[in-house]
């Protein structure tokens, strides 16, 4: 989260209006009902203070409110949904005027965000996701409530349920009426956001681009197509997370695909994404991962996404900086 005086001048700089920050549950609720709202306070304050809108992101139950069978060395959801609503709930009615809009949850198709191997369940965060929509908008009826964003995947089971087939699962428990927008997690790797994946393999020399999920174009557009196909055409999506990584931290092989993207193919993909999301109409607030991890956490697979560095502004940087907005 870095210093934020100077990250406020940074997002003013890009030309920028919003930020998002991951809340855990589990840091700011560790006891039932005791709350630690001190660092989200001054956050939240400085931000909002500066005319910068704020999404939260609201995932991480914490073991107190967790089902007993769970895996402990993962995240994920309580046993009992009404227990996350009330946390959504005192955030949206604490921060009213400050925070715009909260995400319910976080890339909940995958077994670590979902309590284990095997436990991802649509039905069960629907549950979650309806509970927590009518709690936030009792407290706060302007708040935009935004659906947990999926991660674009193709693993199998019990690691992950393809994305797309999990959000057509969510439309049918009725999706439609309990979100303002639909988060989405829509990955490049080291793929351009105008390639429109047709299938095979993409680009024999390279890994990352045999399968749709690969690819930011396909998610976009296949998520808008079930919108569609589900009568939801007229909501947006909010991609709450993308990027395209450079090789800076040597120590994580599941991003090996970054030493794929230079620099300035970073600030070029970054920038046509944006310009992609104009140009299609149904794509609303988009949050780039990340602005400045390199800066505080250099030493962390994180850094590699950043546009700010220890040696300064990226190309990316300058990219998003001089882009019309």
């Amino acid at each position: 989260m870095g210093n934020p005086g100077a990250n406020v001048g940074h997002i003013q700089a890009i030309g920028f209006r919003w930020v998002k920050f991951q809340m855990p549950w589990k840091d700011v609720e560790p006891d039932p009902g005791n709350y630690q709202w001190g660092h989200w306070d001054n956050l939240i304050n400085a931000y909002s203070g500066a005319g910068i809108k704020v999404l939260l992101s609201i995932p991480k139950a914490p073991n107190w409110a967790r089902p007993g069978d769970d895996d402990k060395n993962v995240e994920g959801p309580p046993s009992d949904p009404q227990t996350y609503a009330n946390f959504v709930g005192a955030v949206a009615g604490r921060y009213a005027g400050k925070v715009q809009a909260i995400e319910i949850w976080n890339e909940q198709n995958l077994y670590y965000e979902a309590g284990g191997e095997g436990r991802m369940n649509a039905a069960n965060y629907m549950a979650l996701l309806k509970l927590a929509y009518v709690a936030i908008k009792a407290n706060n009826q302007g708040m935009l409530v935004i659906s947990g964003a999926l991660t674009p995947t193709g693993a199998p089971l019990p690691y992950a349920i393809d994305d797309v087939e999990y959000l057509k699962q969510m439309y049918n428990m009725g999706l439609r009426d309990v979100c303002d927008a639909v988060g989405a997690h829509p990955s490049g790797f080291a793929n351009s956001p105008d390639i429109n994946f047709q299938g095979g393999d993409y680009d024999p020399s390279r890994g990352y681009d045999d399968h749709r999920s690969f690819f930011f174009y396909n998610t976009m557009v296949e998520y808008r197509n079930v919108m569609v196909a589900f009568g939801d055409g007229g909501k947006t999506i909010w991609p709450t997370e993308f990027g395209w990584p450079v090789w800076r931290f040597h120590g994580d092989e599941r991003f090996v695909f970054a030493k794929d993207n230079s620099l300035e193919e970073q600030a070029e993909y970054t920038r046509r994404a944006y310009e992609l999301g104009k140009q299609w109409g149904y794509v609303g607030t988009m949050f780039l991962w990340n602005l400045d991890y390199g800066v505080t956490a250099p030493n962390t697979e994180l850094a590699n996404f950043s546009i700010l560095t220890g040696g300064g502004a990226t190309p990316a940087y300058h990219a998003l900086a001089g882009m019309p907005k």
